[in-house]
């Protein structure tokens, strides 16, 4: 991290540089040579970076200062160079380094996040984007400990009596310079940034059993405690979790569920009881074997988090059955790309609905969800399969990968079951953990009776971001950050992947390993 130690500053004359002009700026396309064999170039483009960071021409004489980071360990950082026009505040990778970024006063001016434009409280911005005047320019830059300070030319009106300064973190810099990796910043409630520093375990029912916690409900419900967040910790890591002691109390899954976050509700209500009865409006709400699912895959978008309160179980059966989809789906990823039998599995999208009591819901989804970063998650909930508007659509090429990735997750050694006593309580990611239920005979004495809620993911994910320094990262056992490259690789290496490649050369002899 960037830290002020020794700054040279070269302010040179400053009359008439306040403005780069036409000529001084250079094309933001970028020529990317792509050459063949023969030493050719046969194509050009232009960059995504390149759109997002045209290159100017830092004009002669603008005021400079050259900033030495502090040393990292034994060897000194790379200093970096900072100019400053009223159009724009340059920064330069080194002297050495052509690389350099042109950041824009109204830009920089609306980032602002000092006490004056952020109320401390509330975080919330005191001043519209706007406000900010079309001519705003910079006016002065300095090196400070927290970052770069940077004053304004013609700021908003109601802020120029006040001596206002924006600080440029240096943290913000160094990504900007690719110096670091965006995500370092301060997590953002989006699942990557939190999952980089908790890491992820994938499991199988034997490693399940090594990992799963039951945290104790009194130490998780203290305010500031660590079994709070070592719940939090565990659903980000496991996608699952229980609690014990749990009060016998209807009220309990509420007080469960909003320790953590808001209530995702949903039209089965705020919360809702999982137990047999007649005209069941939900599969789940019936005595019989109930299969491994995800719930809701007909809402946009599904909740995240679903929480189980056993208030009895006191039947014969009815144990609850659990599996990593992300595991299975995560394995048979690579396989997407190399096999057009597998292919389906990430192209074929398959209609979930809900169509009874006056409620209608409808969503496509395929099994294993992507994006332009590749993987991006799983969705498997035959119970809860609609009808094809277009029966012209082929369903039969899905079938047979479809079958691959519903015999990983029910494999014997994938399932966790676990039959939950009167004071447990479940935690689990809906979105990855794949969840389910022997039948239960409720005839021959006793009942079963599970109070429900769902949190949804923006909500969860917002309060993992808060995990506390430290206690993330000591449960995920490498030092490196988790990314989806190590996960990739951990589980190509690892011992469930003989078996994978086994079940798709049996769909496709071509596949290679």
């Amino acid at each position: 991290m960037l830290a002020p130690s020794r700054v040279v500053a070269r302010c040179t004359r400053a009359v008439g540089i306040t403005n780069i002009s036409h000529r001084a700026l250079v094309r933001s396309v970028h020529q990317s040579k792509i050459t063949s064999s023969l030493g050719r170039v046969t194509a050009s483009q232009t960059t995504s970076a390149s759109r997002y960071w045209p290159k100017y021409e830092i004009p002669q004489g603008a005021p400079q200062l050259i900033y030495h980071p502090k040393s990292s360990g034994s060897s000194p950082g790379d200093p970096l160079i900072v100019s400053w026009t009223s159009d724009h505040v340059f920064i330069q990778d080194s002297p050495e380094n052509s690389f350099q970024r042109a950041l824009k006063p109204a830009t920089l001016r609306d980032s602002c996040t000092c006490a004056a434009c952020k109320d401390p409280s509330s975080g919330q911005k005191s001043f519209a984007s706007i406000e900010i005047p079309a001519d705003i320019g910079i006016h002065h830059v300095r090196a400070t400990e927290e970052g770069l300070s940077i004053t304004f030319r013609n700021d908003i009106a109601r802020f120029t009596s006040s001596n206002h300064k924006t600080t440029l973190p240096w943290k913000n810099i160094e990504i900007a310079l690719k110096r670091r990796s965006a995500d370092d910043l301060p997590p953002l409630p989006r699942k990557h940034s939190i999952l980089r520093r908790t890491g992820v375990q994938y499991w199988d029912s034997k490693t399940l059993r090594k990992h799963v916690r039951k945290i104790d409900y009194a130490e998780f419900m203290k305010p500031d405690s660590e079994s709070f967040w070592d719940v939090i910790i565990d659903m980000c890591r496991l996608g699952i979790v229980y609690l014990k002691n749990v009060p016998r109390d209807e009220n309990s899954i509420v007080n469960i569920t909003t320790r953590i976050a808001n209530i995702r509700e949903t039209f089965y209500g705020r919360t809702f009881d999982v137990r047999a009865k007649p005209n069941a409006e939900n599969v789940a709400y019936t005595s019989g074997y109930l299969g491994l699912h995800q719930d809701l895959c007909y809402l946009s978008p599904p909740p995240m988090i679903q929480i189980l309160h056993c208030m009895d179980n006191s039947c014969s059966g009815g144990e609850s059955l659990f599996s990593d989809g992300e595991r299975a789906g995560r394995l048979l990823w690579p396989f997407v790309s190399k096999s057009l039998k597998v292919a389906p599995l990430a192209d074929h999208h398959v209609p979930y609905q809900y169509d009874k009591h006056g409620y209608f819901y409808h969503a496509k989804r395929s099994v294993i969800d992507h994006d332009e970063n590749g993987f991006a998650g799983v969705y498997w909930s035959p119970p809860f399969q609609g009808r094809y508007e277009n029966a012209s659509v082929e369903l039969k090429d899905w079938i047979e990968p479809a079958r691959i990735f519903e015999g990983l997750i029910n494999h014997d050694a994938a399932v966790h079951s676990y039959k939950m006593e009167e004071g447990e309580c479940v935690l689990f990611d809906n979105l990855r953990t794949m969840h389910g239920r022997n039948a239960f005979d409720a005839a021959a004495g006793g009942s079963r009776w599970l109070r429900g809620a769902y949190i949804a993911a923006e909500d969860f994910l917002s309060r993992a971001s808060y995990i506390p320094d430290g206690r993330a990262e000591m449960y995920r056992g490498t030092e490196e950050p988790w990314t989806p490259e190590a996960a990739h690789k951990e589980l190509r290496d690892g011992e469930w992947y003989a078996d994978v490649l086994d079940r798709v050369r049996r769909l496709d002899p071509s596949v290679e390993e």
